[in-house]
């Protein structure tokens, strides 16, 4: 039997009810020789693949949402604009302590829609992203005053916090010593924050000075709701015994993303840390020392076990919906075995989030609802009315100013099981985004069976016949029957050769590190690559050896951070910028400073020469792109049309044009000649950080903070190819010399790889400790030096 095309083939497949893992194998194939047709293509599949999807037990709202229908009640504003407040719920009150450089506390009543003021935290604690948790009242004298424990908020050799407060509710009338039968005078300190002491009246700590406490997460829990489980900076989380006042656990989780601001909640005690037993008039509750609990942050998720008697924690990893793994200090509660999420910040942009999302639990599934905020809002608080009705969320950001909103929202309106045709969608595509995800998966798993430098040394010396021994062991290797379809062996021999042009591609090893003492934010080669020069946090620019060894020159005269270096040409000169507005031209040889360009009105942030070394064109802050003369230090011309900051700036091989790339989330194209903008790219959907030429001048690659990067034809102005592997922002990228390999880095603290022909991803190196700030080739194309927030430069060369 003969096929028009590959994809009469997956028909036939499917139709014959072939196996998900050969169709699978199958789609690989087609995905990497028809990536663009199976774009088109794969919807017309999606039912075969996802029928066992939750959308056949979902009851569909087929009218959609009913905009009159408004889940949103705007409540009175809070007393002052809050930002990363903490907040609890006791009775009718919603218990609001303090925020960033707003250290009151008050206390709103749900019933009255009211505000009163309760105290403020001791002067000289200063806090940005501190915790506030309810402890066990077992010890109080009344079950009617709350115990409240407040820690963090504290940086890096900072010190650290811990306050407690007993809380009686200030709007029980005063007009005798008691308040509803409680008796004050019995409840010392009441309504204010004191030192956490212990049974000997000592002061407790939690957190040590070196430990970094800004935007940590803490719940309660154990046998008796007697352990305090701390999430913190970097990737921590630890065990504090609330009886003992010691630390009983400390360990790393493991996340490829720092853990600042994010989710992290306790299965209620019912699911969790009680057995239940019901008869017809009692509830019997047996402890249990197994504690379950949630995190999430940015591309992290994790379920977190942590066992009392075996004092030993066991992770979980749990997916995130595609759309939502950029996003933290967003807005959150648990509730129903479900967790939702009210906003956020989309990676490391001062960009507020409008979204809605729900994880459910038992589903182990994710959902983005179709209504949204009313306004958006970041580092908002989110709490659980007493009655588990409503959720209330106060104060946040909306990516230009602190808030003073407060609205609440049903439960039900975000718990209930019907969807709506948008919502629908979402989840289809959702489903196809996963699809690829294991299928990708699935490929690199295949590849890490295969014994790789045996096959390339058999695709190198030996001839199509033998090749073809290989394709059928390989076939056979996976189970796969001959003869299911007729020309499957035509389109596997097309897939190996694919793996074998990959092959014969550069891998790349780490050579050497040098340690430097402040972050190290972007680096270059000299033009013989020989030497490098890098810039850091201070105002010193540096140039290295290769061996890494020690300085050779320290060029300094920049008051300011510097942000951008590069040779000459030549490699005689090297042109800096600052946070300082200035450009400066330095003499390598005598490390003399030669002249100063001065005319932008903020941050230079990237300049670069010409390629015939007469002239520089530079990117600022300030939204303009200016040419400059090296001779004479005059400026030539003045680029506008960014509607923000501009990013980088760099020439075209031949000098002709200028590329840009600014936080408007697009890149220009200029003439060099008129200065006239020739043409826009759109299609980031985040600020691009960096733009570049390819050698030939006839594509562009860019990186952005919506985690992508793209490849652009100039003479047509049009995407060709777009690479989302990368689960952090993309802070550089480049083409290699040949022009058919681009590397790239990113704060997910990755290098990778990729292969401009087959669109496929070549190899990733994850060394880097921390975000990878700059990478650069060298001018043969065989070693590459990066730059990192880790402190450290590396070198890499051929595998």
């Amino acid at each position: 039997m003969q096929y028009n095309n590959g994809w009469d083939c997956l028909n036939v497949a499917i139709n014959k009810g072939r196996s998900m893992q050969k169709i699978k194998i199958c789609m690989l194939i087609f995905k990497a020789i028809h990536s663009r047709y199976i774009k088109q293509k794969l919807p017309n599949y999606y039912n075969f693949f996802f029928n066992e999807m939750t959308l056949n037990n979902m009851r569909i709202n087929e009218s959609g949402s009913n905009d009159n229908d408004f889940p949103f009640e705007t409540l009175s504003a809070l007393p002052i604009p809050l930002l990363c407040v903490q907040c609890v719920a006791y009775k009718d009150e919603i218990l609001i302590c303090a925020g960033y450089e707003t250290m009151e506390c008050y206390s709103y009543h749900t019933i009255k829609d009211r505000y009163k003021y309760i105290c403020s935290y001791p002067g000289d604690i200063k806090s940005f992203g501190h915790c506030v948790v309810t402890l066990n009242n077992s010890n109080n004298r009344s079950k009617d005053a709350l115990t409240l424990l407040s820690f963090g908020g504290q940086g890096i050799n900072e010190k650290k916090h811990v306050l407690t407060m007993k809380y009686i509710s200030v709007w029980n009338k005063r007009n005798d010593n008691s308040k509803n039968g409680i008796e004050i005078g019995k409840i010392k300190n009441y309504n204010q924050w004191v030192p956490f002491v212990d049974t000997d009246n000592s002061p407790v700590y939690i957190g040590k000075e070196e430990d970094g406490y800004k935007g940590l997460r803490a719940v309660t829990g154990g046998s008796n709701d007697h352990l305090l489980f701390i999430t913190y900076y970097p990737e921590n989380i630890d065990v504090f015994d609330l009886n003992t006042f010691q630390y009983i656990k400390q360990d790393i989780l493991p996340t490829e993303h720092l853990i600042m601001y994010h989710c992290f909640v306790s299965k209620t005690e019912k699911e969790l840390s009680t057995t239940t037993t019901t008869t017809t008039t009692t509830m019997k509750k047996t402890n249990v020392k197994i504690n379950e609990m949630l995190l999430f942050c940015e591309n992290t998720g994790l379920l977190v076990i942590y066992d009392e008697d075996a004092n030993a924690f066991q992770f979980q990893k749990l997916r995130i919906c595609t759309n939502f793994r950029s996003y933290y200090s967003y807005g959150f509660i648990y509730v129903d075995d479900c967790i939702l999420f009210f906003g956020g910040e989309n990676g490391y942009r001062i960009t507020a989030s409008k979204e809605i999302h729900k994880y459910s639990i038992k589903e182990n599934k994710w959902m983005k609802f179709e209504q949204s905020l009313p306004i958006a809002l970041a580092d908002c608080a989110t709490v659980l009315s007493s009655d588990n009705k409503f959720v209330h969320i106060l104060g946040g950001n909306d990516g230009n100013n602190t808030k003073t909103t407060h609205i609440k929202t049903n439960v039900k309106e975000w718990t209930k099981e019907e969807i709506t045709i948008t919502e629908k969608q979402w989840i289809m595509e959702e489903g196809e985004r996963i699809h690829i995800e294991e299928t990708k998966d699935e490929l690199k798993r295949m590849q890490e069976d295969v014994n790789f430098n045996n096959l390339k040394v058999t695709l190198k010396h030996q001839n199509a016949i033998k090749i073809a021994m290989i394709i059928n062991y390989w076939i056979y290797s996976l189970s796969l029957k001959m003869g299911w379809i007729d020309d499957f062996n035509t389109i596997i021999s097309k897939y190996i050769m694919v793996i074998a042009i990959v092959l014969f591609m550069k891998y790349f090893k780490q050579l050497k590190i040098q340690k430097h003492r402040i972050d190290v934010s972007s680096i270059t080669f000299s033009p013989d690559g020989i030497k490098i020069a890098f810039c850091s946090c201070d105002e010193i620019v540096r140039v290295w050896g290769m061996n890494l060894d020690k300085d050779i020159q320290e060029l300094k005269g920049h008051t300011m951070w510097t942000n951008d270096i590069q040779f000459s040409p030549d490699g005689n000169m090297l042109v800096s910028c600052s946070n300082d507005k200035t450009i400066r031209l330095w003499d390598i040889k005598s490390q003399i400073e030669i002249r100063k360009l001065e005319g932008h009105t903020h941050t230079v942030s990237s300049v670069q020469f010409s390629p015939d070394g007469k002239t520089i064109v530079s990117g600022s802050l300030d939204t303009t792109i200016r040419l400059w003369d090296v001779y004479s230090g005059q400026v030539i011309k003045v680029m506008e049309g960014h509607l923000n900051f501009v990013q980088y700036v760099q020439f075209s091989p031949d000098g002709q044009q200028i590329v840009s790339a600014s936080e408007d989330q697009t890149i220009g194209i200029w003439n060099v000649k008129s200065g006239e903008r020739i043409n826009t790219l759109n299609g980031h959907s985040g600020n691009v950080s960096k733009a570049k030429f390819s050698p030939d001048g006839c594509y562009i690659v860019s990186g952005s903070d919506d985690q992508t990067i793209r490849i652009w034809e100039v003479g047509l102005g049009i995407e060709i190819k777009k690479f989302d592997d990368h689960v952090g922002i993309v802070e550089d990228v480049k083409f290699f010399p040949d022009g058919q390999t681009i590397v790239s880095c990113s704060r997910d603290k990755t290098i990778r790889l990729w292969d401009v022909n087959f669109g496929m991803e070549i190899q990733t190196l994850k060394n880097h400790l921390l975000s990878v700030t700059g990478i650069d080739i060298s001018p043969d194309g065989n070693t590459m030096v990066s730059s990192s927030r880790d402190k450290t430069i590396r070198i890499w060369g051929p595998l």
